[in-house]
């Protein structure tokens, strides 16, 4: 599978600032696939900053966890129980992307320098993108190449559209 490197003529419109309008999870990813789950609810919170030279940046957490904690303790003071209900609504990674055309279309793949989730740490991610403009406005679809999980172990396929923002 014959693969090209494609940063340099896709930088202007890549790189910037991304809001996460949906973020669903499907039994699959045929034609047929059928929506199991908005793990981050309706409004997902989720931002990706994408530098000009590469570096990406992406969070994106459950909005009804972004709050005090139940208690009213800081973050480092708070229970393990209510720490890990924020946390595991909480997803995030960063490193240098690598934006590529293959076959099947455009990916870019991030080897991870940083994550919330430490089985991540040092490797890659690697995400199919759709990039398409409508009424003068510019989308992403993300659909990641490994599976996701939610939080009752289901193994899913994710598909994330993000609109960008100055």
């Amino acid at each position: 599978m014959a693969k090209t490197y494609l940063w340099p003529q896709w930088r202007d419109k890549i790189a910037g600032g991304w809001r996460c309008i949906t973020y669903e999870m499907f039994d699959g990813s045929g034609p047929d696939r059928k929506l199991i789950a908005k793990p981050h609810g309706d409004d997902p919170l989720g931002r990706v900053l994408i530098s000009p030279d590469g570096f990406l940046s992406a969070h994106i957490a459950r909005r009804d966890r972004m709050g005090a904690l139940p208690s009213g303790n800081a973050w480092q003071l708070g229970e393990d129980k209510e720490v890990a209900h924020v946390a595991r609504g909480l997803s995030m990674y960063c490193g240098y992307l690598e934006l590529f055309e293959d076959d099947e279309g455009l990916f870019w793949k991030t080897k991870v320098e940083i994550c919330s989730d430490p089985n991540r740490f040092g490797g890659f991610e690697e995400r199919r993108i759709e990039y398409f403009e409508e009424n003068g406005k510019a989308f992403m679809v993300l659909q990641p190449k490994q599976d996701m999980v939610l939080e009752d172990g289901t193994k899913t396929r994710a598909i994330i559209k993000w609109e960008k923002f100055e």
